[in-house]
């Protein structure tokens, strides 16, 4: 069967039979097991990039003895990497052509260096020179950001193949929030629990690594096993764009422009808010890391109960809106955490808990949602099929921001005087425990704000898009 001619690519699609046919709209939901399988992704990389944003900091501070400075900047360097890597695997994965579909081959070889990564960030050899330290620190989280760009940007475009439905969308999304929420979970509060248990050394922070590579195996595995017959789109004769052409389209997508601005500042509240969070635990409220799993166990349960209320509240009232109200309320649970003493009872430790984990799950998604509406928009405007290099724009903007978290806190810290030659629970000075309060409230929660304000900017619903001639069907 001959396959329908678009602007700049030649489109086909596998059936889950494994024959060849059009690209049609799908007319029910998919299978619950393949949005299942699919959010298993999530877990591995959100516990992934937790575990770098509000472990390895720590890890290398607090653990390992590194200048809290330095250490918040070999994160962010790794990240510049990102800059390339991230839209080329993107264009990569958009033109590759196999019987797996154009993303699942990543998935899976990428799975065993993902699972790597985690064990030699953790298990760190002696070095005399703190030089030479430094620079095999950074040589492992270049690989790591290698790894970790070769499973997500692949794995966040393949929902735009798997289906055409606005709704259905938020219903995929739903499940990134469940495993996103299991992901922080695992990456914080498990992995706490298991370094506190053992003893809270170099040797306990050993087993960790081990943990969350096992863990991110299995996850990514599963979702490149589960997904094996969801819908995918080969480009069988693409004509070649330059990836600099292919970036200069969206410029002129209005909606992508602006809700990349508002991803920047989510990730960055995210990442700012989650490495904050061991020091917060451990100097501001003198609990110790293993006080994070009651904690976590709070944040996940309102977040797993949450997650079917918000996706009524958003088929009912609208993607946007009910973006824009769940900012208000996790800017007030961020901003709490400015009134925390050690002194308080453990209640309000676990309300808080709840109130974010409550709020996260709505903003996420709406926020991932909206994120494959744009991409939908931005084919019907250029008859392209390129999610690849769309969901790389975004993996690009999330990596970065994750990482410029470790080097906004650990700048805070070195600028207050946190002294890392102290043991890891010794007291800290006024001014370090007053850093690391702006890292956990202040500005996570204006964060919350100046992304209700962008919000404001973004006018796409699912009216507009379907209004939008869909170029790829008028050749």
């Amino acid at each position: 069967m001959a396959c329908r001619p678009a602007v700049l690519t030649k489109l086909c699609c596998r059936t889950p039979a494994g024959g060849i046919s059009r690209r049609p709209p799908i007319k029910k939901f998919l299978p619950n097991t393949i949005h299942l399988s699919w959010g298993f992704g999530t877990l591995g990389t959100v516990m992934m990039i937790n575990s770098l944003t509000s472990l390895y900091l720590f890890f290398l501070v607090g653990i390992i003895g590194m200048a809290p400075a330095l250490a918040g900047a070999l994160i962010f360097a790794s990240k510049i990497f990102d800059v390339v890597s991230d839209p080329v695997m993107g264009w990569i994965s958009d033109r590759t052509n196999t019987r797996w579909g154009r993303r699942r081959p990543y998935l899976f070889g990428s799975s065993f260096l993902c699972a790597a990564s985690m064990v030699m960030l953790f298990n760190l050899p002696s070095f005399e020179s703190s030089f030479a330290q430094a620079a095999y620190v950074e040589f492992l989280l270049l690989f790591f950001a290698l790894a970790l760009t070769t499973f997500n940007v692949p794995y966040l475009a393949m929902p735009a193949e798997m289906t055409d439905s606005y709704s259905e969308r938020s219903t995929i999304m739903s499940y990134r929030a469940l495993f996103l929420v299991l992901g922080t979970f695992t990456g914080t509060a498990i992995a706490g629990l298991i370094a506190g248990r053992l003893g809270g050394d170099e040797a306990a922070y050993s087993t960790v690594g081990w943990f969350l590579a096992a863990i991110a195996f299995f996850a990514m595995m599963t979702c490149v096993v589960g997904t094996r017959k969801a819908r995918f789109v080969n480009n069988l004769k693409a004509v070649k764009v330059p990836l600099k052409d292919q970036v200069r389209f969206f410029l002129v997508n209005k909606p992508f422009m602006v809700l990349g601005g508002v991803k920047i500042v989510q990730f960055l509240q995210l990442a700012a808010g989650g490495t904050s969070t061991f020091f917060f635990f451990v100097q501001v409220l003198q609990k110790g890391e293993q006080a994070l799993f009651p904690f976590g166990i709070a944040y996940m349960s309102a977040s797993l109960l949450s997650i079917r209320p918000w996706v009524m509240l958003i088929n009912r009232f609208g993607k946007k809106e009910i973006f824009m109200f769940g900012l208000v309320l996790q800017s007030l649970a961020f901003l709490s955490w400015a009134l925390a003493t050690p002194a308080e009872p453990d209640c309000l430790l676990y309300l808080r808990a709840a109130a974010l984990g409550g709020t996260i799950s709505g903003i996420v998604i709406c926020g991932q949602s909206m994120v494959l509406d744009v991409i939908e928009y931005d084919r019907r405007l250029s008859g392209m099929n390129r999610e690849g290099v769309a969901s790389a724009a975004f993996s690009f903007l999330e990596k970065t921001m994750y990482a410029a978290g470790p080097l906004l806190i650990g700048g805070l810290l070195s600028v207050y005087g946190f002294d890392n030659s102290l043991p890891r629970d010794a007291a800290q000075p006024e001014s370090a425990l007053f850093a690391i309060t702006l890292g956990m409230a202040w500005i996570p929660g204006l964060c919350s704000l100046a992304m209700f304000v962008g919000l404001l900017f973004y006018d796409l619903n699912e009216q507009k898009i379907a209004q939008t001639p869909d170029k790829a069907q008028q050749i």
